[in-house]
């Protein structure tokens, strides 16, 4: 929102003209029926009786007397019931199409067995409204005080809940911070009903990146700049929220946002026309999935001004409380509030479907309580074939591999942004669809991984282990050393600054990258979000690793380890990886790979392939070689394990390696005696079975060493 200046005086003007009785100057709004009046009929009813019916009367005069009085009364009453019909037809089609009138909805029977193919279930209506005036100061970098967003969302709370039977929840000020409207819309989009209507009201500061094209809601406790950059990780971004409104459970979601640039969500303008009108239509708009939106403006500033609200805002509370209509839809209400808000501002109050696929040709249909229960007017359960592919959306996410692709960022972007449970939601519904979904298991393995925090303690034990270890290396250069782990930090692929693809697509790349290269067990695996949680506790991120400092400052964490970077570059075809494995001891970019995806391509797949060659890559610059000791003829133990990247049935060349100089231990001879198979293993040891060379004579067991082989030259 934006504070009146001198530059919008004549909207002050026309502010003090926007309370109650403005509507009544605004887009006149048709009842959803015309209101029955008394009609007069040509002719005066009487009852059907031969004296009072001379044309009947003349024709019995004219019969012969024979004729039986029953009969004669029986065509009498024809008669008189031939005439009352044709009345009643002129009337019916005399009555004026549109009559304005009080008279509610309420007047509509309620459906029954002989007019529908269902049993109507009841909807639940539930909103969620936001208004933050007060920002928190953060020493100059904060955002401006505003004067009417918290009561705009006070006032429309009780507007819903008192005249229309919503379960509103309400975050004013300083409750409405960004964990908190995070966390409530997550509950609020997986703990509605199938069958549930969804609103969310939000007025307060809003945010444009025009490079990014991305918009963003700023909630209370958000800085707007830190250390001279903007603070983005403290905003809810309208991509976010277009994911967490596409996965909600309710069949139907309406978004009213009044904030400066609030238009950034918005796909498409839909035509300024009418399309309602009556219940039948209502019904069926019911009956399919929305996902709609209203805002108050466009990429543009919004006013912060009115008689108490904003001009949005007191035309939005006009509407739902004078409106003359018990039943209308969101394109109703859109079509009001573009009229009467362009007419008092230069604002151009927008509508139309959110860019998700789970709109399917519905509105959200508003119903007054004085009309009667919502089940008892719309019908959103359907047996018609037509309608019930509908009634769902086009939910299915495992059509093809760019859908598959598409809902798993989706899921992502909700984990990350602090949505787990919707995004928990998109995966199980990819599963409930094709349960052997690679892609989807993966992904729901890491969000269970996420909820747990084991990436986090994992990375917490590895790195006091490494401490530990650094503690115990022998003094003497002579004996053997501590067998140190391989420790590969997953950082990479990520989309460069300024890209068109969403920062998702990179997670699920570094989530299917991590998973295979887990499953090869070459290197103590360290994900981006864990390591990311480590740094901020050391006031360092990850935003810029690039920077040999940040390079170093992450090798001081994890000596002798390997850093997977690389971007994601969208192409025409598909997508490019470029990865490449940095030391962070030289900060020397050691190996550099390759993968391209194709858009209509196995991601999976892909990622394998690639984790393949990486892992062949790893082996072959840091080997695992640990001392072994000979048990009894072929039975050998060695100080490594699980921790080191050993695997049962791995198998390895047996070496002797023979100091030159017992000073210097890494001056030594080494030979071939060997191989050596891992029979068993546990964390820091591993029971081997050896196969000696032929003539090989005895060693002695201080210098007999496994060694990793690879591929990989």
């Amino acid at each position: 929102m934006s504070t009146p200046d001198k530059h919008n005086t004549h909207t002050d003007q026309n502010a003090s003209d926007s309370g109650i009785n403005a509507w009544k100057g605004g887009l006149v709004i048709p009842p959803l029926r015309p209101a029955r009046t008394t009609p007069q009929p040509a002719t005066p009813r009487a009852e059907p009786t031969a004296t009072t019916s001379p044309s009947l009367a003349a024709t019995a005069a004219s019969r012969p007397p024979a004729w039986p009085h029953w009969l004669r009364g029986a065509l009498a009453a024809a008669g008189v019931a031939v005439l009352m019909v044709g009345c009643t037809l002129l009337w019916l089609r005399q009555t004026p199409p549109r009559i304005p009138s009080v008279e509610r909805a309420a007047t509509f029977p309620a459906p029954t067995a002989a007019t529908t193919n269902h049993q109507p279930r009841t909807p639940v209506y539930r909103a969620l409204t936001i208004g933050i005036n007060r920002y928190n100061a953060d020493e100059g970098t904060g955002w401006q005080t505003l004067q009417t967003a918290r009561s705009d969302a006070e006032a429309l709370s009780r507007t819903l809940r008192d005249s229309y039977g919503f379960q509103v929840q309400t975050l004013l000020d300083g409750k409405a911070t960004r964990g908190a409207i995070m966390s409530t819309l997550d509950e609020l989009a997986t703990e509605s009903g199938e069958d549930d209507a969804v609103l969310v009201y939000f007025a307060g500061h809003g945010f444009y990146d025009e490079k990014l094209k991305e918009g963003y809601w700023i909630p209370a406790d958000a800085r707007r700049s830190v250390n001279g950059r903007t603070a983005k990780e403290d905003w809810l971004w309208n991509s976010t929220l277009t994911h967490l409104f596409g996965a909600a459970n309710a069949r139907h979601v309406l978004v009213l946002a009044d904030a400066c640039y609030s238009g950034a969500l918005f796909r498409g303008d839909e035509p300024l026309a009418a399309r309602g009108g009556n219940r039948n239509w209502y019904e069926r708009a019911f009956a399919k999935r929305s996902r709609y939106l209203i805002t108050s403006g466009g990429l543009e500033p919004v006013l912060d001004s009115g008689s108490g609200h904003s001009i949005f805002a007191q035309q939005v509370l006009n509407y739902l409380a004078h409106g003359e209509r018990d039943i209308f839809s969101a394109n109703d209400l859109g079509i009001y509030l573009r009229e009467n808000v362009a007419r008092m501002t230069s604002q151009m109050v927008q509508m139309g479907p959110l860019p998700v696929s789970e709109h399917a040709g519905g509105e959200f249909v508003f119903v007054r309580r004085s009309a009667g229960s919502p089940a008892m007017l719309l019908a959103p359960a359907t047996t018609d074939a037509s309608a019930a592919s509908t009634a769902r959306g086009p939910d299915e996410v495992g059509v093809t591999p760019a859908a598959r692709q598409a809902a798993m960022r989706s899921a992502l972007t909700l984990a990350q942004a602090g949505a787990p449970r919707a995004a928990s939601k998109v995966v199980t519904v990819a599963l409930q669809q094709n349960a052997q979904d690679q892609l989807a298991q993966t992904v729901s393995a890491y969000l269970e991984r996420t909820r747990k925090q084991e990436a986090r303690d994992e990375l917490q034990t590895l790195l006091a282990k490494i401490e530990a270890q650094s503690r115990t290396r022998p003094a003497d250069p002579a004996q053997a050393p501590v067998v140190r782990p391989r420790v590969l930090a997953c950082l990479g692929p990520a989309v460069p600054a300024g890209a068109s693809t969403p920062e998702s697509a990179g997670a699920l790349y570094r989530v299917i990258l991590s998973a295979e290269l887990a499953n090869r067990s070459i290197a103590r695996l360290v994900e981006r979000e864990g390591l990311a949680s480590i740094l901020q506790e050391q006031q360092l991120t990850l935003s810029d690793l690039a920077d040999p400092r940040a390079r170093t400052a992450i090798g001081k964490l994890l000596p002798a380890s390997l850093l997977l970077l690389g971007d994601l570059f969208p192409t025409k075809g598909g997508d490019r990886l470029s990865l490449r494995l940095v030391d962070t001891e030289t900060t020397a970019v050691v190996a550099s790979f390759q993968q391209e995806i194709p858009a209509d391509g196995d991601l999976a797949a892909g990622c394998a392939e690639m984790a393949g060659r990486i892992a062949e890559r790893i082996t072959a610059l840091r080997p695992l070689l640990a001392p072994v000791t000979k048990d009894d003829g072929t039975r050998l133990r060695g100080d490594f394990g699980t921790y080191h990247g050993g695997s049962t049935n791995q198998t390895y060349a047996l070496v002797t390696r023979t100091p030159r100089d017992p000073a210097h231990a890494s001056d030594f001879t080494e030979q071939l005696v060997g191989t050596a198979v891992i029979r068993s293993l546990s964390d820091f040891s591993a029971d081997l079975e050896a196969t000696w060379s032929a003539g090989t004579a005895p060693v002695r067991t201080e210098h007999l060493w496994v060694k990793e082989q690879s591929a990989t030259p």
